[in-house]
């Protein structure tokens, strides 16, 4: 593992590459990026936001290993020099332009911020009136982006994902022991759901849940 970026509120998994699916985010760039370097906590000024701003969009490469925190709460964790993450910061978390970044003394970093004006697109509808897409701030559609063990992209539905990752079982749990219960008898199993077209119906893969 090379860096991990923890973000406060984040959403469940999704496909990538294929960006932007039904239910992700048009990121359209309002201004010029700007950067700095900097070694142990510091402050990057990108400036003062533009009218239409609705985030910060932010790239941090770490050039040494350590933690780095965002105004936020989110926080990066490196453990190779040279990784980096891309993070948008909402516009209430940055509202002056001033990016201070928290990081362990000793640990050297760069910050790229470029003000950008981000929405969240509608999810699609098949033939059938079954929603997909990916999951964002408003939960999930019923066919939820995936990528295969075969490398394909598709959708899962989510009953299906539900039932496998526990989501369905949790909702009977009466007391932390019904939790526990259920997690000793299938925390860590490993099951494969299919993947199917948009369409809900045409299978071209499998998913894996757990393990």
């Amino acid at each position: 593992m090379s860096a991990v970026l923890v973000a406060a509120g984040a959403v469940g998994a999704t496909a990538s590459g294929l960006l932007p699916l039904p239910g992700g985010r048009n990121v359209d760039t309002l201004a010029e990026s700007v950067s700095t370097t900097v070694t142990g906590t510091g402050v990057l000024d990108a400036g003062p936001p533009p009218a239409e701003a609705t985030a910060l969009s932010l790239v941090l490469v770490c050039d040494t290993t350590g933690r780095f925190a965002f105004p936020d709460g989110a926080s990066m964790v490196c453990d190779v020099p040279g990784s980096a993450a891309g993070y948008e910061l909402p516009l209430a978390a940055a509202a002056d332009g001033r990016i201070r970044i928290n990081a362990d003394a000793g640990a050297r970093w760069t910050l790229a911020a470029t003000w950008v004006r981000s929405t969240t697109t509608e999810w699609a509808r098949n033939a059938t009136g079954d929603t997909y897409g990916v999951e964002n701030e408003n939960g999930a559609p019923d066919l939820i982006a995936v990528q295969a063990t075969n490398g394909t992209f598709g959708y899962v539905h989510r009953d299906d994902l539900e039932d496998a990752d526990g989501t369905t079982a949790s909702k009977s749990f009466r007391s932390p022991a019904d939790a526990l219960a259920w997690q000793a008898e299938y925390g860590g199993r490993i099951t494969y759901i299919p993947v199917y077209e948009s369409d809900g119906t045409t299978v071209i893969g499998e998913f894996q849940v757990g393990g």
